[in-house]
Order: structure tokens, then C-alpha cells, then sequence
């Protein structure tokens, strides 16, 4: 198979792909929208039990952190979509997409390491881009916290009772905390303690913010006194931290950028070119020498990825 038909095959699936997003988003804004998300959330429900075959290596496999990370991310996507499933059955859709990349490369004609470059390439873009998509979640979460401390604190003030603040402030929110806010409500609503609907802003999310929240509304519910001064004070120390995430998520951007392109762009160009020329690597394998330089470039990989990773974590991002 030669580099046109390659490419072009290549560019034809992407024109396709933007296309099918487009209509999506031109459809979700008319009436059949609702069908439109009614067939996603019928798609997602499809995969809810990920692939049982594979599940034995996903659950040996998610005791990596990243890998972990990304399929629980991918377990509340679903979720989100009412679909119930566990972190295993994501984890198994990881190897099974990466496993489906390799075998597609290898019927092309990539040989073995072309199709082990591929199936690297789609499982790391995939960690890649949950990873992003849960620190994009966090974030949207922590920007609607300043606005639902001050409507408690208004709600406080005007002398409204727990269950009455949670329910006013989750009723005024959008997004992903006003769902946690409406679940405290319904627990209180069903009959479970104070404690129990509070724990949820703790077992839901990780946000040490939400989780100060919780144990300052148990304290005042506990003890009596107004909480109101406390939650004014929780807003303000959110705001400042909110803009310095801000600036840091500005000065951070280029190195993020770098980060994802020195992991993600050697194994989709190792493929590449393995379908373009299949002896393309061949002459590493031919020589003592070779294997040396493949080792070396390896290496130089995984230090140019520890290193990206370690100038984030000075920086804060």
C-alpha cells in the first residue's frame, strides 16, 4: 500500500469524522436533538460492560495510576449519560480499542512493531485525553463553587434551613455540582441523616474546597451559630486560588502542549511510517550497533517525558 493511498484514506476518515461532529452539534440544537442524545446515550450503553475477555488484563493493568485515572474518569463520562458501569469494564475498552489499532496495522502491512506502535499510540491518546477531560471537569467544578458559597451564605442569612439552602443552591447552579448539591437533597428527602447527605460532596469528588464545605455545614448543623461568615471567608480564599490556577494553567499551557506531543507523536509516526515502508525499522534490528541506538532512543523517550513531567509539578500544573 503506498503513502497516497495512505494519507488520502486518512483524510478522507477525518473529513468524515469532522462531519459526523457537525451534524451532531447542528442536530442538538433543533428538535430531533433529544433523539440525537437519546441514540449517544443508547451507544454508551452498548459498551457499559466494556469486554469481558479482556477484563483479567485490565484489572492487572489499572493498578497503574494513569491507567486508573483515565478509566474512572471514563466511568463517570458514562455515568453522566445515566449509564451505569464499573472501572474494570472501562479499563477493558482501553485494550480493547488499543488491541483493535494493532491488528488494523498489521493487516496493513505495519508488521509487528508498526501494529505495537499503533496500539501504544491509541492507548496513550486515550489516557492522554481523559486525563484532560478529568482535570477539565475538576476545574469546571471549582469555578461554580464561589457562586454556590454565596447563594448558602444568602440562604444562611435570610434564615433558610440546611435542607432548604442545599435545595435553593443546587435549584440556582448548573453543571456537574449541581448535581451533587440535588443528590445531598434527595438523600435528605429519603430520609438519611445530616452526616449522610454531606458525605456526599466527599465521596463524589475529590475538591478539598467542597469537602471543608461539608464538615463546616456538619459543625454549625451540630453545634448551632452562623456559618455564614465561614462560608463568606471559603469564597474569598476559592477566588484567590481560582486566579492564581488561572495564571499558573496559562504559564503551564506550553509545557502540557510539549508533554502530550513528546509522549504521543513517536509511536503515531513510528506507525505511519511502518505502513508507508515496512522495512522501515528493519535496520535496527540488523545490527548490535542498531539495537543500541533503539535502546537509546527509547530511553531518551522516557526521560524526555519524566523531565516534562517533573518542570509541571514545579510549576504547579
Amino acid at each position: 500500500m503506498d503513502a497516497v493511498t495512505i494519507f488520502g484514506g486518512g483524510a478522507v476518515i477525518t473529513a468524515l469524522g469532522m462531519g459526523f461532529f457537525a451534524a451532531d452539534t447542528w442536530l442538538r440544537g433543533r428538535k430531533g436533538g433529544a433523539a440525537v442524545l437519546q441514540q449517544r446515550r443508547d451507544l454508551w450503553w452498548k459498551f457499559r460492560n466494556g469486554v469481558p475477555l479482556l477484563y483479567p488484563l485490565a484489572e492487572r493493568t489499572l493498578r497503574l495510576s494513569p491507567l486508573q485515572a483515565a478509566a474512572e474518569e471514563l466511568r463517570l463520562t458514562m455515568a453522566h449519560h445515566g449509564v451505569t458501569t464499573s472501572t474494570v469494564a472501562c479499563g477493558s475498552l482501553f485494550w480493547a480499542a488499543a488491541i483493535a489499532a494493532g491488528l488494523l496495522v498489521a493487516l496493513w502491512g505495519g508488521g509487528l512493531v508498526g501494529a505495537l506502535a499503533a496500539a501504544l499510540a491509541v492507548m496513550v491518546g486515550l489516557v492522554s485525553f481523559l486525563k484532560a477531560a478529568a482535570s477539565k471537569r475538576e476545574q469546571a467544578l471549582r469555578e461554580e463553587i464561589p457562586d454556590a458559597l454565596r447563594a448558602m451564605g444568602t440562604c444562611f442569612t435570610a434564615g433558610l434551613s440546611l435542607q432548604q439552602t442545599l435545595r435553593q443552591t443546587g435549584d440556582e447552579l448548573d453543571g456537574r455540582l449541581k448535581e451533587l448539591f440535588l443528590q445531598a437533597v434527595h438523600k435528605l428527602d429519603t430520609g438519611a441523616s445530616i452526616p449522610e447527605a454531606l458525605a456526599t460532596f466527599q465521596q463524589r469528588t475529590s475538591l478539598p474546597e467542597l469537602s471543608f464545605v461539608a464538615v463546616a455545614l456538619d459543625v454549625q448543623h451540630q453545634s448551632g451559630g452562623s456559618v455564614a461568615s465561614v462560608l463568606d471567608s471559603a469564597r474569598e480564599a476559592v477566588e484567590g486560588e481560582l486566579a492564581l490556577q488561572r495564571s499558573l494553567r496559562v504559564q503551564t499551557a506550553q509545557a502540557k502542549l510539549s508533554a502530550r506531543v513528546v509522549t504521543l507523536l513517536p509511536f503515531v509516526l513510528i506507525a505511519l511510517f511502518s505502513l508507508v515502508s515496512k522495512d522501515f525499522l528493519a535496520p535496527f534490528f540488523s545490527s548490535v550497533a542498531g539495537l543500541a541506538l533503539l535502546g537509546l532512543a527509547l530511553l531518551m523517550q522516557v526521560g524526555g517525558v519524566v523531565l516534562i513531567r517533573r518542570l509541571l509539578r514545579t510549576q504547579g500544573g
